[in-house]
This record gives C-alpha cells, structure tokens and sequence, in this order.
C-alpha cells in the first residue's frame, strides 16, 4: 500500500516585504521565506505577547526566531529553548553556520547541567543562579533546554536568605526575546509551567517590559491554545504559505522545501520488515544508488534499535558501508558520528528538529503525531556531502511500519467508513496529515491536569511573591497575578496554597514531583555499556532506566563501589553519578532477542483498604521487583525504603486500563501484587499524577473498600 506526497514550496518573502534593516543584514543570494519575515516583524514591532509560527516541518521555523537577534545582536538578548540535548546541539551547529553566512558576531552558547557543573567546577561562581546570569549576560543567543527556565522562574536557584526574585528579575531585565521550539513534544504539565512562568514574567516587569515569547510547532494542540485564551495573553499565529504541485514554479518566488516522496504504509513492526526485506528492498536501494544514498530507520525502543544494529551492520558492512546507532543509551560521541553513516538507526533522540540529509527512511510510530514528525525528517534536502563532493538524491522513499487497524483505516476504511487514502494516489502532506490524524483514534490530554496538579506550581510561585523581602514591592502584582492564574487555570488560588502547606508536610516527595519540570527519575540504574565500541572509556559509562533494562537488557550486576571505582579511573566524576541516586549497577553485555516480564511487588496488605487508597497519586514505600535478572536483592534493598508517587488501580491490568483511559503507548503503567495477594496497575512519578487527572476525567472505579479480587 503507497501514496505519493507531492513536493511542498514555500512562497518567499517580495523585496519590499522585508524591514529595511533586515533586508541589508541579508547575505548575498539569500531569500526569506514569507513566515520568517512575518515573525521577524511580530517579534521586533507587534504588540502580541505570544507568536505562534505554525510553518511546515523544513521551512526554516528556527531560523525565523533567530532573526532578530542576528540583525540586532546584543540589543535582542534570546532565551531558545529546545526539549532535548541533541536538538540543542544540533542548533548551535546551525547557528554558527548561519552566523558566519552573516558576517555577524552574534555571541552565542550551550546551557544545560552539564555546562553549569563545568562552570561552578572552575570555581568562577559558587552558585548556580549566578553562573547562569554570567552566562545569560556574555552572550546574545542562549540555547538550553526549558527545565532550566522552569528551575529558574519557580525559584529554584534562590538559597535561604535569598529574595525569591534573586535570579528571576535580573533575567526579566537581560532577556528580550524567549523561545520554545518544538514545544509541541511536551504534554499539559509543561505547558502549565510555562504558562506558570510567562504570567508571572508579565506582572513583575509591572509592564515597563514586554518579553516577545515565540512558540515554533508545525502542530500546536488544542489545550496549548485554550489555557494561552484563557490566560488573556494576547496571541498572533504566524502561517507560511505553500504550494503543493509537481510542475516548478517560478524560482524568484517560491522555494522547495520538501521533495516528493513515496510513502509505503505497511503492518508490521519495523523489526519485521527489516527480516523479511533486508535483501531484496533494503539493501538494493543502497546499492543502486551508492554513494548518493543516505538513511535512517527511527523506531520506538532502544532495544529495537540494538538489535537492528547487531542486525545490519555486518550486511551493509560487506559492501564498505557504516550503519550507526542514535539513541538516549548511546555516547554523545557516537551519535555525533552517526549522522556521516549510510545508515543511522535511532529513536526519539533525532525524531524532533534534527535536520537529516536522507533519502530512505524506515520508522513506526505510537500516534498521528510521531508519524508525521518522523515522516518530517526525510526530503528536507537535495542531497549531501561526502569527501568534499556533493551527492545528489535522485529519489525519495518511506516506509511507515503501523498497527493494521491504521493501515485498514488508511487503504480499507474501518468500521464502514470509506478509506482516507487510495493506494497510488498523488496527494499533498496536508491532506495525508489530515488521513493520518483520522486513522489514529486520539489519546488522553489530561486536560485536568493543570487544575489538579498544575495549581501547585502557582502555589509556589505566589508563595514566593509573598516572601517577607519582596512582600511590598510586588503586592499589586501579587493580586493581579492570582487573578490570571484563577482565570487561566480553572483554580482558586488560596485553596491551592492550602494543599501546598499540606502536601510540604505530609507528602513531601508528591509535592516535588508536581513542582518539577517533568517529573522526577525514580528509578535510574548505572550501567557500564560493554557493547559500544569507543574510543574514550568514559562513554562506556551511562545511565539507563531499570525497567528497560529488566526487560531489554543482558546484565550483570557490579557491587556500588567497584562500579564508582571503576567510573573514576575512566575519568567519570562520581559525583555526577551519585547525584542521581542510582538504584542498582550493571554491565549491559547485549540485548534480549525477546522483551523479558516483570511485575512489581507491593510489601503491604491492602485488601481492606478503602475506596479513597485508590484512584489518586500518594507516596508509597515497599516496591520490590520480581524478574528474572541478577542482582535483585542489593536492587530490592534500596527500592522497597524508596518513597515513590504511586497510583494503583486494582481493577484493571495495564493493557486494559491503557485502552480504557485511552492513554499513550508509551505511558508507563506496571503489574503489580500486593502481599495480601490483590493484583491490579501502578503508575509513579509523573505518570501517576497524570493518571489520576485521566481517571478524574472518566470517574472510571480503581476498587477498593474490602472488595474480592
């Protein structure tokens, strides 16, 4: 079953468009596409306190946002904020391409907690507050990552003594223009805590200045747009202009930005596909097409992703090529290498933003969204270069690996509906989105979230505004502030207050996790990779969730200081490791052909519980796991005296329950046995207050009061 997608132009910007300092900044030969120049001017002469660029996937949506900082350079400081390291890395490499493109000496560096550990290492600064504000103030462009920005504004970066506003008032000041790119990756809670955040930015600037926020998503979802209405921060959406055609259009006015492309949309798992058309599909078109053929294959899992590997390389090895993995386990030295691979196999790491230079592509995806975002990543360039030459692609190819019931709903029709897609047909991307978002029924928005969990953010923000130092000074902008958060959020603000005090007191890692950016890792194991092949012995060293390597991974297990030991002659600092308190150490020796079960195992007798045990996150302590893996004991010892956010359900077994509350794929819901023998579903961390939101949505029972199970 195929489709043909036709190419996608952009319309470019007319001369007389473009602002006359912009349009002189411009290197020679360059053109703008209409939505840059649409932003550029609602960034630097609108009155919008949000935009919204919603350009096509390959249109050059960053570099609109860049725009006026490289015109205006130290006069237009800028905060982007990207949701994963890789993006972040490979923007800084774009910018300093473009900068020198340019001419212009725009400053500019990373940021994340790496970097601030460098720099505190040095002994500059003592404080982290402190060296992110020298960071802020000696550059014109910062990239980092939005937890930071969440640490920052709900004051994470104050010690005792501190004013509240220490480190966030002075950023207020510094920064001119913040960004959040591909934001639409993220779900409710971190929309709450940015919405949290802005708000709060707009009422202690007391109006004397206005930050220009730019949101970049090709997709933005509904619930983003209704609490940005409900807020009262004005909005201007920024739209690009296209053309779907095969015939070329005029040169001077539109520009290609994604080449046609034959979609394959089979049913199957990408592991699957490989075994049976390794020979005579996959390897071919390397082959026929050699040295101007480059691809990827994105698929769900890291384990998936080890064993494609172990798979393929020797194959494409035979005929002199490199297939690399990209991946959250792999070393950031391999996957800086892995994109000069013929093929690179990878995961969620390079499926957001990364600008692959592809003409095959092979991925699965979980939802309509990860479907187009990974379709998105191929047909973005002509071709690429290899030993100084350039290499055209002559041809573009998918394949999009789905469940059956979306390649029924796609090429069949479901349930006597007619098909979305008619198999060799020519259609345009906007018309295969809207297929693609029909044939995948939605998923759970946790709408309820902000309500429920969200408001504890606001707590702690108004709590801090009502600090003893800073309690004057900001006592108008402390009313006007409740009233927003109340009119955004659905809330009330002093109640919230009252349950913060509450949960500080009583439940106190519950109240941390709904307070944190996305949620806390509580279940982090060390892990010496002994199947990566590199060349420093420190990136041997990582950290993996144990659940993945119950069910994926061939362990065996280190005692906790030979492992730190063995971390520090590789030139690893313990502290780094130790800070995230890991629960076990491994070496990983391989993957397992085949996913390994587990279940949990509750310490505590909860048959008699009532109703109300049910259905909502608490903390829960006495978690131990049943595997079949080494080093349990020393691994149960440590997580049984854990204080987890939990949230059990005794009524339904996580597949079910998953189906139910129409939850993602890849939301974490476990098995789990009480002592007393009643079995059902458990989330934690951040899953477990999302669940509880879900739940409350649907009232669906959880059980309890003495039941039978």
């Amino acid at each position: 079953m195929w489709v043909r997608t036709l190419p996608v132009y952009s319309r470019l910007a007319e001369p007389g468009e473009v602002p006359p300092e912009l349009q002189a900044r411009l290197p020679a030969g360059w053109r703008l596409s209409q939505h840059q120049v649409e932003t550029y001017r609602a960034l630097t002469e609108g009155e919008a306190d949000i935009i919204f660029n919603t350009a096509l996937t390959g249109d050059g949506k960053s570099l609109a946002g860049q725009l006026p900082a490289l015109v205006r350079g130290w006069r237009h400081p800028t905060l982007v904020m990207y949701p994963t390291n890789e993006l972040i890395g490979d923007q800084q490499s774009q910018l300093g391409k473009v900068s020198r493109e340019w001419g212009v000496a725009v400053q500019h560096e990373q940021l994340n907690s790496a970097r601030l550990d460098e720099i505190l290492a040095e002994g500059d600064y003592v404080r982290r507050g402190d060296a992110l504000m020298g960071i802020l103030r000696g550059n014109d462009i910062v990239l980092t990552n939005p937890d930071i920005f969440h640490l920052v504004m709900h004051q994470f970066y104050v010690q005792r003594g501190d004013a509240p506003d220490r480190i966030v008032g002075p950023l207020t000041n510094r920064v001119a223009q913040l960004t959040f790119d591909e934001f639409h990756i993220f779900g409710v809670p971190q929309v709450t805590s940015v919405l949290n955040a802005l708000l709060f930015m707009r009422e202690i600037s007391g109006g004397m200045r206005r930050q220009r926020v730019l949101f970049l998503s090709a997709t933005p979802d509904e619930i983003t747009m209704e609490l940005l209405r409900r807020s009262g921060l004005s909005v201007q959406q920024v739209r690009g202009e296209y053309l779907h055609t095969d015939a070329t259009p005029p040169p001077e006015l539109w520009r290609r930005i994604l080449a046609e492309t034959t979609l394959n949309v089979v049913a199957c798992r990408v592991e699957e596909w490989v075994e049976a058309h390794v020979d005579d599909t996959l390897l071919p078109f390397f082959l026929e097409r050699r040295p101007a053929a480059k691809g990827a294959i994105i698929v769900n899992s890291v384990s998936a992703a080890y064993r494609l590997l172990h798979r393929l390389q020797p194959v494409f090895a035979a005929h002199g090529m490199r297939v690399e993995p990209n991946t959250g386990f792999t070393s950031r030295s391999r996957r800086a290498d892995s994109y000069q691979a013929d093929l690179l196999i990878g995961t969620s790491t390079v499926d957001v933003g990364i600008d692959f230079q592809i003409n095959f592509l092979l991925f699965e995806s979980w939802d309509a969204g990860s479907f187009l975002q990974r379709l998105g990543r191929l047909g973005r360039h002509p071709g690429y270069q290899r030993d100084g030459r350039f290499q055209p692609f002559d041809d573009f190819c998918a394949y999009a690996c789905v469940p059956a019931w979306v390649a029924e709903a796609l090429f069949a029709g479901r349930d006597g509906a007619p098909p979305l897609l008619r198999e060799g047909a020519v259609v345009d991307r906007e018309a295969l989105s809207s297929a693609v978002q029909q044939a995948y029924p939605p998923v759970a928005g946790f709408e309820a979230y902000s309500r429920l969990w969200g408001q504890l953010q606001t707590a702690r923000v108004m709590i801090g505004l009502g600090h003893k130092t800073i309690r004057e000074q900001y006592a108008q902008a402390r009313v006007r502030l409740g009233q927003r958060y109340e009119a955004a959020f659905g809330m009330r603000v002093r109640p919230a207050y009252a349950r913060y005090l509450d949960l500080k007191r009583t439940q106190p890692a519950l109240l941390r996790e709904a307070v944190s950016f996305r949620g806390g890792s509580y279940f982090v194991c060390a892990a010496i990779d002994e199947t990566e092949a590199v060349a420093r012995p420190a990136d041997r060293f990582k950290t993996a969730d144990l659940f993945f390597l119950l069910a994926n991974a061939q362990l065996e297990p280190l005692e906790e200081e030979a492992f730190y030991s063995l971390a520090e002659r590789s030139s690893v600092r313990r502290q780094i490791l130790e800070r995230q308190e890991p629960l076990a150490f491994y070496r990983v020796h391989g993957w397992c052909q085949e996913r390994e079960d587990y279940r949990l195992f509750l310490d505590r007798d909860i048959r008699e519980w009532g109703t109300d045990a049910f259905g909502k996150a608490f903390v829960a302590r006495g978690f131990k796991v049943i595997a079949d893996a080494p080093g349990l004991a020393a691994l149960n010892h440590r997580l049984s005296r854990r204080d987890l956010p939990s949230l059990l359900c005794l009524a339904y077994q996580p597949g079910e329950l998953k189906r139910r509350l129409r939850l993602p794929v890849l939301f974490q819901v476990h098995p789990f046995e009480s002592r007393d023998g009643v079995t059902g579903s458990v989330a934690f961390g951040r899953d477990a207050l999302l669940l509880e939101a879900a739940l409350q949505r649907t009232r669906l029972p959880c059980g309890g009061g003495a039941i039978v199970i």
